[in-house]
């Protein structure tokens, strides 16, 4: 009898040993990948389990998935969405992970100074995102996003995050909403400058200010320039608003025939400032267009190099043209 205890006893110390060494494998066996893993609103564990086998990313057997998972359940459900995988990950980690709800952000960077065309056009490649946008003129996306006339300028440059089946018009929401918030607070501290009735007008001089420059110390230099022709009634002759007037047939050459050519955005035939902003401008450009002019400068032209040179007549002026522009080869 004693003996038959013992052969008993040592079965299942034996099998116990086993059944240890089985189970500290299969949690410590982890993924060797880095995969985006989606899970399906209403997906299970059964389904789970399954496609992370067929996709060779589960390290334990399906049974201790699914146990585990069972007597962790007070950790809280798994929840649907793109899950970023890990190189290293075990099924603990896997669990953890699902349930956390911490699903993969997209990101879409907009820089300052693009259109709006443009900024349709990035939604176009834009991974897992719901496309509504495309088909919709620009008098409907105003009316989905619930703004009187045209988007232009409306949108605030910048990165946004999105996960899976967000829609391109919840970004276009979130941009509108973060330029409106912007606009307001420089508004509040600006300096008051003839020509600048509105916020509105702030923000289409601005959008000018934009295209003008990306050199950072001539901004608010060329803000002066506009806001000082603004006082005096003199046509601002920005070249970036006549290109936006000639529209998609531009071919990158600005010739005589486009200043001459009369269009609402033509501001070499016109006075004052255009009836929309020219792009999306960013922040340094707004404050610039709301800081007031703090020189008697009425001219610049591009030096070629980035830079302008500023005059505060127009004889200075041609000179200057004559030297950065006419010699250019």
């Amino acid at each position: 009898m004693l003996k038959k205890l013992l052969t008993a006893g040592l079965i299942l110390s034996l099998t116990a040993i086993l059944a240890g060494g089985f189970l500290y494998r299969e949690l410590s066996a982890t993924i060797d990948q880095r995969v985006l893993f989606e899970i399906p609103s209403g997906d299970n564990l059964s389904s789970i389990s399954g496609r992370l086998d067929s996709m060779q990313l589960l390290p334990s057997s399906d049974f201790v998935f699914k146990a585990t998972a069972l007597l962790t359940r007070d950790a809280g459900p798994v929840r649907a969405g793109q899950y970023q995988l890990e190189p290293g990950m075990d099924i603990r980690d896997l669990l953890a992970l699902f349930r956390s709800g911490k699903v993969v952000q997209h990101r879409l960077t907009f820089p300052e100074g693009i259109t709006l065309e443009q900024w349709l056009e990035r939604f176009v490649d834009a991974p897992y995102l719901n496309q509504l946008t495309p088909g919709l003129s620009r008098a409907e996306l105003s009316q989905v996003l619930n703004i009187e006339g045209d988007l232009e300028g409306w949108l605030f440059p910048d990165t946004y995050q999105y996960i899976k089946d967000d829609a391109d018009v919840e970004i276009l929401h979130l941009a509108l909403t973060r330029m409106q918030t912007v606009l307001e607070a420089e508004w509040n501290r600006r300096v008051p400058a003839a020509g600048i009735e509105t916020p509105y007008d702030a923000l289409v001089l601005a959008s000018i200010i934009e295209k003008e420059t990306g050199y950072e110390p001539d901004r608010q230099k060329i803000a002066g320039v506009f806001l000082n022709r603004l006082a005096r009634n003199m046509k601002l002759q920005s070249d970036p608003t006549v290109i936006y007037g000639v529209g998609p047939e531009f071919d990158g050459d600005l010739i005589r025939a486009h200043l001459r050519e009369d269009t609402p955005y033509n501001t070499y035939t016109r006075r004052g400032l255009p009836p929309t902003p020219i792009c999306s401008p960013g922040l340094a450009s707004i404050q610039a267009a709301l800081s007031g002019a703090d020189h008697n400068y009425l001219y610049f032209v591009a030096m070629g190099n980035g830079r302008s040179h500023f005059s505060e007549t127009l004889e200075e002026h041609n000179r200057a043209v004559n030297r950065y522009q006419k010699s250019a080869p």
